[in-house]
């Protein structure tokens, strides 16, 4: 029997999966099933949340979840990227430090946003697709240079967010 909560955790779990085969097919030069995968990526994304509040299964473990699947398929994507020299590696530290911030930073039972934090991820795959659409030199480091700036904004507004709630207790 399939039970309410399967359904939206079986879309998160198909990003678990999409990080290795883009790193796979990435490598060996297929493109367009790159570009298939972040697509199909971006749907279950959008419905795993969509599905999952709609039939009330919506649970901040399945949030972590989601972070989770989506931390994994950044990662096999940059990873890709570094080994094809499209980025430099160091992009790989910055990603983790930022991934390893906001498990720090979040509360073990709900997890916790911060204005820009809750874009980061977005950014990272909206990035993932541009340097993929557009393998332009300049375009990758316009999009570093952006992302270096949403990194720190996000720094920046977890660290305020924290310093209010402290003062409130």
């Amino acid at each position: 029997m399939l039970y309410k909560s399967h359904l939206p955790n079986a879309l998160t779990s198909a990003r678990f999966l999409a990080g290795p085969i883009f790193f796979y097919a990435f490598l060996n030069g297929l493109f367009i099933v790159s570009l298939f995968i972040l697509v199909f990526s971006g749907i279950t994304d959008v419905l795993d949340g969509y599905v999952a509040r709609k039939m009330g299964t919506s649970s901040d473990k399945g949030a972590y979840l989601d972070v989770t699947a989506d931390f994994l398929l950044i990662i096999f994507c940059f990873w890709a990227y570094v080994i094809r020299g499209w980025y430099d590696p160091l992009i790989m530290g910055l990603i983790i430090t930022m991934f390893l911030l906001f498990v720090a930073t979040s509360g073990l039972k709900k997890p916790v946003y911060d204005p820009m934090g809750k874009y980061l991820g977005a950014y990272l795959m909206l990035m993932i697709l541009i340097s993929l659409l557009f393998t332009e030199r300049v375009v990758w480091q316009f999009l570093l240079i952006l992302l270096i700036i949403i990194c720190l904004t996000s720094v920046l507004t977890r660290l305020f967010f924290f310093m209010r709630r402290s003062d409130g207790l």
